[in-house]
């Protein structure tokens, strides 16, 4: 199988098409939120209710456990610390390197959050995350979920809308947008002028111009990912240049700031998040069970 499914061939400016995907790491649960910190990649296990820890060293890759906890997206705060989306905890919380967490965000006017799913930081410190409502109504591992479950009454759910929020760096918290249906992966471009945010529902990304106040406005469809490959639009992350890589149907989906399509990166399981990571030239991808390492001829934006 090719690792490109070629659409415009500037996707060859950004991968090599001799390129092959590398898998790093396997049997683990259900991958997620990776994020590269001090030569080590750490990541989601989300069955096993922990966030890994891979290293490559002199004598061959060494994958451990580096704290236990209900994380999805992970990221770093400007002082290296890890920032988790915990879904499963419905909070965001920051975690100390003893596993000890400090919760940043777990209501919203006086109600729980739904399950913050995926989370980014700005150059001043703001975080912003997105709370869809997927661990409250978890779905039967092997089973689809039924369509249009999240139109339907949900057991536990309190907020009346699956939102994307701005978290301060004085605490406060604001909803900035509330008219998505299940709002997940999202990033900055290099200038953090746009914000990109998918929906993994209507399989599209969505971007917003971000004022000098940190709000959202001009809301307009980058790319539409519609497909009938089984998958949706979900981790999203983008290279100095301002291209889009987005985890959906069949494999990585990449596109230029303009919403020009270039192709798709297709791996062996279906991918669900990425990161950059080493010298921010290699894409690591959590999928299904697996960890995936890309190496590529365009560099990420890294975490602070």
């Amino acid at each position: 199988m090719s690792t490109l499914d070629v659409q415009n061939l500037g996707l060859h400016d950004l991968i090599d098409p001799d390129a092959s995907v590398e898998r790093i790491a396997g049997g683990l649960g259900f991958t997620e939120g990776p994020v590269w910190r001090d030569g080590s990649l750490l990541f989601s296990d989300i069955p096993n209710n922990r966030i890994a820890r891979w290293h490559r060293l002199p004598e061959g890759p060494e994958l451990t456990t580096y704290t236990t906890g209900m994380s999805n997206g992970l990221t770093l705060d400007h002082q290296g610390q890890v920032l988790a989306a915990e879904h499963g905890g419905r909070r965001v919380v920051r975690v100390a390197d003893d596993g000890r967490r400090e919760v940043l965000a777990e209501q919203f006017d006086g109600m729980r959050l739904n399950s913050p799913n995926d989370i980014v930081v700005k150059s001043d410190g703001t975080i912003y995350f997105t709370d869809p409502p997927y661990a409250i109504q978890p779905s039967v591992p092997g089973m689809p979920r039924p369509e249009n479950w999240w139109t339907q009454p949900i057991p536990g759910k309190e907020q009346s809308c699956n939102g994307v929020y701005r978290l301060g760096p004085d605490g406060s918290l604001d909803l900035l947008v509330d008219d998505f249906a299940l709002p997940n992966g999202l990033a900055f471009s290099p200038d953090e002028s746009i914000l990109y945010v998918d929906d993994s529902a209507r399989k599209q990304i969505r971007a917003f111009d971000v004022g000098v106040d940190g709000r959202l406005s001009n809301n307009r469809i980058l790319l539409d990912m519609s497909s009938e490959d089984s998958g949706v639009p979900d981790g999203l992350k983008v290279d100095q240049q301002g291209n889009v890589f987005c985890t959906g149907p069949g494999g990585v989906w990449v596109c230029r700031a303009n919403g020009e399509f270039l192709g798709r990166i297709i791996l062996p399981e279906l991918p669900a998040n990425l990161g950059w990571g080493e010298d921010g030239s290699v894409l690591f991808v959590t999928a299904r069970t697996s960890i995936y390492r890309l190496q590529t001829k365009t560099a990420g934006v890294l975490p602070s």
